[in-house]
């Protein structure tokens, strides 16, 4: 008899494996949280502050909390510890001892560690300098949390007048012990957004293929014999056998795999791949089989960008999914210049990314792909049904000029230079983007915002000009005034949060690639534009470049790295001018930048060849992965279209594959299309709705586990597999305009090519 097994493999149960390691339900008795400080160390406590002002150290084997300041919230100074989990249905006993130089009230928690931050057990009490002991059984109702959160908070208390000045609270013998697990969740307790079905034994990509594309089915076959592979319609019919490689053990993936190529499956349709396993029939995710495959998921890519549009109540056709997530005017209302009394104007841009911030150095990354998606990807279609469309400009140049024309507004009139950030002092909970309602503050001028706004004004020049020229002619100038500032400034350490912000920083400490693409953009706005004026301009920018080239140095296409926007520019400029003294020295450069990529392209193709899924990322899966793969995959694109290398364009595709579907966690990553798709990211109007807004990519594989959610539930995966679908773990699970952007210039490609 063969047992039938749909979308419940291999990947899930590793996945699910971790999770009951991270939920585990121990004995009644048993000490889950013992916290002594004896060892003469603050035990992995550590602070979060909004305002406030306090540092940890270990006094006589007790926790000491040295306050300076109690700000003007409540949660102001919280000493927070992470590492341990809680159990629905099971009842614990929390306790501790407390004491303060005076007498004041503060809170304990025992917390969600996202979202909303609500505490599941947690009361004020009155502290002073008499050691106070605290112990409370209680039991956790709610869904079963891996990684919550254990904190003090010790701000502006309700019963303050005014701040206390300086004094030290002391806590020791923290204590959470199991009382009684007999009611505990019967399933070890599964959290929000984990179900049995997060993976599948044959990973394949759930949004589908063209009839000519290449196809690769990948399994998860563990220790198990397949006995039948096989091609089946809606009906379950075979309609095309299939051979698998030999198996091999993948490290990325952590698991004992092999491959079936079905390309000869080229039929318009619905199918799914079927094998049979010791007796076990496994199924794969539906696919389908389109000409057109990939232009919905195009538009509902670029949507997403609309959607997180700023400043502007959002608008897009009926007949879109995505209506859910319109949105009223928000921060609107003039932005504080940090450190001073003035105001500024700043509205408009994207909400970058699960917040509502707005960040001058990802924004450009992500203008700069819907650029490079009109110029040389040649996606100039003006219905992609944004609200613009229809008004006889591309669709992408209009959803990059809604970026564009607030980062205008970011630049200072006196200085030239650009304001990295505006965003309020820190994240919101839970909220649409109209109700977040706090001060809105404008951070300081930054280089490397500098540096990437006089990138991409540069290029909106020349893209622009024949749409709106005096939009084009404020856009150099505007990036002539950058350039002359960030290039005449050091850097030194970085752009770093003012005291009292806690948003994104972006920091970057190295501005060579910056200068080069800076450089790159203006001296082809200067080469390719007609004037004497624009000889200046020029000859600046050339000598960035042939410094740049002749000391190059790393390859990116992300946010810090943007040294390949530069290159791929050079070397698409240089094949398409015109032969001639004129271009001799840009095609020099465009031949030098060639060869940069072409040696990139083949070591990216080398690694794709070496993996399992066929991925250019190797063994590690940095923040926002999905990103470097789509960067990956659009360089690889570009640089086929110039050389013709069919390996490159093979290896972009696979690249695509593995994001919407063929991977080791058998997820599609992008929000709203496959069988598995994420269904709570950690974005602010998908959590305030409860459903996760169509069109996004979210972040993905996090190897180096850097949320709480994900240390306690991946430690020890494979670094494919460190993915979770859970609104906590900001670090594999948000999303963001910049992660979007190579998604569309990839399935540019995808359409145009």
């Amino acid at each position: 008899m063969i047992r039938k097994k749909t979308l419940a493999g291999v990947a899930a149960a590793v996945i699910l494996s971790a999770m009951a390691a991270g939920t585990v339900c121990a004995a009644a008795g048993d000490e889950i949280v013992h916290l002594d400080f004896d060892d003469g160390t603050v035990c992995g406590f550590e602070t979060y502050l909004e305002g406030g002002a306090c540092e940890l150290r270990n006094e006589d084997g007790m926790l000491a909390v040295d306050i300076t300041s109690c700000g003007s919230l409540d949660y102001a100074n919280q000493a927070y510890w992470d590492g341990f989990s809680l159990v629905q249905g099971v009842t614990y006993q929390y306790s501790f001892d407390i004491s303060c130089s005076i007498e004041r009230k503060l809170e304990y928690r025992l917390q969600l560690n996202g979202g909303d931050y609500h505490a599941y057990l947690g009361d004020q009490i009155h502290v002073s300098q008499d050691q106070t002991h605290i112990s409370v059984d209680w039991t956790m109702t709610e869904e079963s949390d891996p990684a919550p959160r254990l904190c003090f908070n010790m701000g502006y208390a309700d019963d303050m007048t005014q701040d206390p000045g300086p004094h030290t609270v002391w806590i020791d013998q923290i204590s959470l012990t199991v009382l009684d697990d007999s009611g505990a969740a019967a399933d070890g307790g599964a959290a929000q957004g984990e179900e049995s079905s997060v993976g599948s034994l044959i990973a394949v990509n759930q949004a589908g293929y063209r009839p000519p594309d290449a196809k690769t089915a990948f399994i998860c076959c563990g220790d198990a014999a397949v006995s039948e592979l096989c091609v089946v319609d809606e009906s379950g019919s075979s309609v095309l056998e299939l051979t698998a490689e030999e198996p091999f053990y993948d490290e990325a993936a952590g698991c004992r795999m092999m491959r079936a190529d079905f390309s000869a499956l080229t039929q318009p349709g619905t199918w799914q791949i079927r094998a049979v396993a010791d007796g076990e029939e496994i199924l794969s995710a539906p696919f389908e089989i389109d000409e057109n495959r990939y232009d919905d998921i195009l538009k509902s890519s670029l949507q997403m960008l609309s959607l997180q549009r700023c400043g502007t109540q959002t608008s897009l056709p009926d007949s879109t999914d995505a209506v859910l997530f319109l949105h009223g005017v928000c921060h609107d209302t003039p932005a504080l210049i940090y450190g001073t009394d003035q105001r500024k104007d700043v509205s408009g841009g994207w909400h970058d990314a699960g917040d509502y911030g707005r960040y001058v150095v990802p924004g450009a990354k992500a203008a700069a792909d819907l650029m490079l998606c009109f110029e040389q990807l040649g996606l100039d279609s003006d219905g992609l049904d944004i609200p613009e469309s229809g008004n006889g400009i591309p669709d992408v140049l209009d959803e990059a000029r809604w970026e564009l024309d607030w980062m205008l507004k970011m630049q200072d009139e006196e200085s030239g230079g650009v304001y990295h950030k505006v965003t309020c002092r820190s994240f919101p909970g839970e909220v649409k983007p109209e109700e977040e309602t706090d001060e809105l503050v404008i951070c300081p001028v930054s280089v490397t915002a500098s540096l990437d706004f006089a990138a991409v004004m540069a290029k909106a020049s020349v893209l622009y000009a024949p749409y709106d020229p005096e939009f084009a002619k404020t856009a150099l100038e505007a990036a002539q005034k950058a350039w002359a500032y960030g290039s005449q400034n050091p850097v030194g350490e970085g752009f770093h949060n003012p005291p009292e912000i806690s948003t994104g920083e972006y920091p970057d400490t190295d501005t060579s690639d910056e200068l080069l693409w800076a450089g790159t953009e203006l001296y082809l706005a200067g080469l390719l534009a007609e004037g004497a004026e624009m000889a200046g301009t020029k000859q600046t920018g050339e000598e960035a470049v042939s410094s740049g080239l002749n000391s190059f140095g790393a390859h990116g296409l992300g946010w810090q790295c943007v040294s390949d926007y530069a290159l791929i520019d050079l070397a698409w400029s240089a094949s398409h001018a015109a032969d001639g003294d004129a271009f001799a020295q840009l095609k020099a450069y465009g031949e030098q930048a060639q060869s940069y990529l072409t040696q990139y392209c083949s070591q990216l193709v080398e690694q794709a060849e070496s993996d399992g899924f066929c991925l250019t990322l190797g063994q590690d899966f940095p923040w926002g992965s999905n990103m470097t793969v789509a960067n990956h995959a659009v360089i690889l694109a570009l640089t086929e279209r110039m050389t013709g290398e069919e390996r490159y364009a093979q290896a972009a595709k696979q690249n695509l594959d593995y994001l919407l579907g063929a991977n080791p966690t058998g997820y599609c990553y992008e929000t709203g299309w496959g069988t598995t798709a994420p269904a709570h990211p950690h974005h602010r109007p998908s959590q305030a709705s409860g459903s996760a807004m169509p069109g996004m990519l979210v972040g993905g594989p996090d190897s180096h586990l850097e949320d709480p959610y994900a240390q306690n539930v991946l430690a020890g995966m494979a670094p494919a597999l460190c993915y979770a679908d859970n609104e906590q773990s900001y670090s594999t699970n948000e999303v963001a305009v910049y992660w979007n952007s190579p998604l569309i210039a990839l399935l540019a490609d995808m359409k145009q090519n």
